[in-house]
């Protein structure tokens, strides 16, 4: 580990363990698990549990940074779960930060994020049995749910339905809090997707979406 990133680190393991949201036991694992021993651009700041950390892909410069996050509804309790099951990929296109609590399980296919995305804690689930690219700099808030797959097959009018179909998430889309987006969705650049909404169809670019199911309402240049 470069000396610069691992000052880095420490530092930022230093504001959590101040406020009572890390251990030092979390601290050291994730040091000594990941960077030491497996040499893998992944640096853990809470008790996290990774399944099929082998076929976690980091672009070069790149990292993933599981719950190094201060954020005021999570604690040290809050246990992250990444679980990349065999012949699944997770891909991290920079640097990522998922936040305490995350829940991410790739059964099948890839999970894509792009740089600068951050994905909050707290009940966020992302579940992939096809695929689920996400782009950069996207902020996903708690309680969010990706969902690319309806987990049983439905036969409608004696037609067997897809079950799974791909999510795409273009660059800078901000989703709020308790906002689920279901397979096939395309979500343009700079998109913004409101608290509860239940996305369904596809969202243009710089559209603002809210409802259940989601529907435009507006649209924004920008969000910070």
């Amino acid at each position: 580990m470069p000396a610069d990133e691992f000052r880095g680190y420490r530092a930022a393991m230093r504001r959590l363990r101040s406020g009572r949201e890390t251990s030092a036991r979390a601290f050291y694992g994730g040091v000594v698990r990941h960077r030491v021993l497996a040499r893998r651009s992944i640096w853990v700041g809470s008790d996290t549990v990774i399944e099929g950390a082998e076929r976690i892909r980091v672009s070069p410069g790149g990292a993933l940074r599981v719950g190094l996050g201060s954020f005021g509804l999570t604690c040290e309790g809050d246990t992250s779960v990444i679980r990349v099951r065999e012949g699944a990929s997770l891909h991290c296109e920079g640097v990522v930060s998922l936040q305490r609590g995350v829940r991410i399980v790739v059964d099948s296919g890839r999970l894509s994020i792009g740089h600068e995305t951050n994905v909050n804690g707290l009940g966020t689930k992302i579940l992939v049995a096809d695929s689920i690219t996400i782009g950069a700099g996207c902020t996903f808030s708690w309680d969010v749910q990706l969902l690319d797959n309806d987990f049983h097959a439905m036969t409608v009018g004696g037609v067997r339905q897809p079950s799974a179909a791909p999510i795409v998430i273009g660059d800078r889309v901000w989703v709020g809090t308790r906002a689920i987006v279901l397979k096939g969705v395309t979500i343009g650049d700079g998109a913004i997707v409101a608290a509860g909404a239940v996305v369904t169809k596809d969202v243009p670019a710089h559209a603002v979406v809210a409802g259940m199911p989601a529907k435009v309402i507006g649209s924004a240049d920008s969000w910070v």
